[in-house]
């Protein structure tokens, strides 16, 4: 289950991006391309996990999927198919691989900034 791994790559960019703030992750937005094969309902088991006795514990992930998208490397057809419908030629992935931490919604205590 490369899931846990990721949810703790997550956690862990979550912890770094807070040092020294002391506002509350209300979520974590992450974009995921159709083509990790990432399974966004053990990505947020993994995330429930790796977040424990963390200040990140009891975060909402919100996901999100990016769609794949494929071009030609021959005559520019785009699709997503692994071979180009137009021409028969290759395809090269231009869409779907990424994995993105998108945007951390943090609540904060202006009583607590002071």
């Amino acid at each position: 289950m490369h899931e846990l791994s990721i949810a703790q790559g997550i956690v862990s960019a979550v912890l770094s991006h807070l040092k020294g703030s002391k506002g509350k992750v209300l979520e974590v937005h992450v974009a995921i391309g159709e083509l990790t094969h990432i399974n966004e309902k053990q990505l947020a088991f993994a995330f429930e996990i790796a977040s424990r006795g963390t200040p990140v514990e009891g975060t909402r992930l919100k996901t999100r999927t990016i769609e794949a998208r494929l071009r030609c490397v021959s005559c520019g057809w785009q699709g997503k198919s692994f071979t180009c419908e137009a021409c028969g030629s290759a395809m090269e992935v231009i869409a779907g691989e990424e994995l993105l931490l998108e945007r951390i919604r943090v609540e904060v205590d202006e009583d607590a900034q002071s």
